[in-house]
This record gives structure tokens, sequence and C-alpha cells, in this order.
């Protein structure tokens, strides 16, 4: 279906629609990233697009100064109308008043947060480029489903091998995460494991996958997770697998890169 812009003179085309879809499940997205998924090189094609959305409303573009000067990107968000403009889609009932309402905080959330969105969406980009088929459920696609934790993972993933689905609770952590909060994440998944909180969803649980920032980070979290499934005592075994960022932007054809 094609919406008006602003000024009547043109209409919103399906390459820009998708553009919105991208921002809105990813929340923020960079041109580079946005390019990647759409299967298109990042240079004056989508640059055109993004600038055309720009330029009607549609989304808005985040960039400190400061961040400039040390090569980041421009992060894009949807703004109320770009997100009033997809709710009129069909099919789009799960974008309500309270997802726009929400949608004001992106204009002011810290640089960090926008950081690690975009690392998020950079390592489901590189994971689905080694397995094509991959499929990535972002917290505002996982909000519209009540089987999954309040404390929702950075990503759910399902990957299907042999008939078989494979699910994944994807988490990537950055150097200066306090051990508290990863703690308490593994607390509790635990406990929304143990309570029967995917129970609806599969007899078996997903595997948790921790992505950390560098190799020192991976080996402080492997020794968080061990302390945080110690406490728990579960009664069933957590498959969890760690990486670091690195080895997913260079996975290899073997794609051996995750530690039990």
């Amino acid at each position: 279906m094609n919406k008006p812009l602003a000024d009547k003179r043109s209409v919103l085309k399906q390459g820009q629609i998708d553009i919105l879809e991208l921002i809105y499940k990813y929340r923020f997205g960079s041109r580079q990233l946005l390019a990647t998924s759409l299967g298109l090189k990042a240079g004056t094609g989508i640059y055109k697009k993004l600038q055309v959305l720009l330029k009607h409303g549609y989304i808005k573009s985040r960039l400190e100064p400061r961040m400039k000067l040390l090569g980041t990107p421009a992060a894009y968000y949807l703004t109320p109308k770009g997100l009033r403009t997809l709710a009129d889609l069909p099919d789009h009932e799960h974008i309500t008043d309270a997802v726009i309402k929400s949608s004001y905080r992106d204009g002011t959330v810290s640089q960090s947060f926008i950081n690690h969105t975009l690392c998020v969406y950079a390592t489901t980009n590189a994971l689905k480029a080694f397995y094509p088929n991959l499929k990535v459920f972002m917290p505002r696609d996982m909000k519209q489903y009540p089987d999954f934790p309040d404390l929702l993972p950075n990503a759910f993933i399902s990957l299907k091998v042999d008939n078989n689905s494979l699910r994944f609770f994807l988490d990537v952590i950055p150097d200066n995460l306090p051990s508290k909060p990863l703690f308490q994440r593994i607390t509790k998944y635990a406990e929304f494991f143990e309570g029967g909180g995917w129970d609806e969803m599969s007899n078996e649980y997903p595997a948790l996958l921790f992505v950390g920032e560098t190799g020192t980070t991976e080996r402080r979290m492997r020794r968080i997770i061990k302390a945080a499934l110690y406490k728990a005592e579960l009664d069933e075994e957590l498959t969890i697998l760690t990486t670091t960022i690195p080895a997913v932007e260079n996975i290899s054809d073997e794609g051996k890169i995750w530690t039990s």
C-alpha cells in the first residue's frame, strides 16, 4: 500500500517501507547495517532513501559531535509519524499507541544504549551472513508474545537444521558492563525456565549465547556465569555458549566459534 508523503508530490515506496520496517525491528540502525540487511551497498541508493525519509519526518538521526569525530555512524530511529505510517499498513496491529508513545524516549536515550543496540544489530547480521536461514527476533518482536521472560534477551534466534528448530537467547556483553547485571540476567533466566515459563513454547530450553566484546570480557563473563549457575541450583542443565564479537565478525567456514 502506498502512502502519500508530507508534500504529496511522491509516494512512500516499498524500498522505503522496508527501511522503516528494519528500523522499527532493531529500534536503531546505521546506514551500513540497514544496507547489509537489505542486501545493498551502503552507497548513494540507501543514502537517498534515508534522506527522503528524514526530510519528510518519518525518521530522525542521532549522532553526538564527539562520536562523529570517533568515526561512529549516525543512528536512525523512527519518529511517531513513521510508526503511525507503519501502524496503518495491514498486519501491523502490534504497533499500538503504547508503542508509539514509548518511542518518544528514542530521541533522548544514552549514546551507550545506541552503541549497544547497533552492536547487537551487527552481531545478528554477521550470524545471518553465515546462517542464511537464521530467523532473528528483537525485543519489539518478542513483546508480541507471552512466552518470553520479563527481562528479554538482546535477541532471540531460531535456526532450522534437518527439520529441527534450534532456539537461542542471544546477549552481547560490552566490556564496561558491571558484573551484577550479568549475574542477575543469568539468575532471572534460570528462574524463568525453572518456573515453567518456557513450557508452552517447547519442552527444550533455548541455549543461551553470550558474545563478549573482547576475549577479556568473555573470560570475565564465564566466571560470572558459573557463579550464577552455582547459586541457581537448576534441576535441568542449561546449555550456555560464549564467544567474542571479533570471532563472530570473522566466522569461518566451519563456524566453530562457541565455547561451552
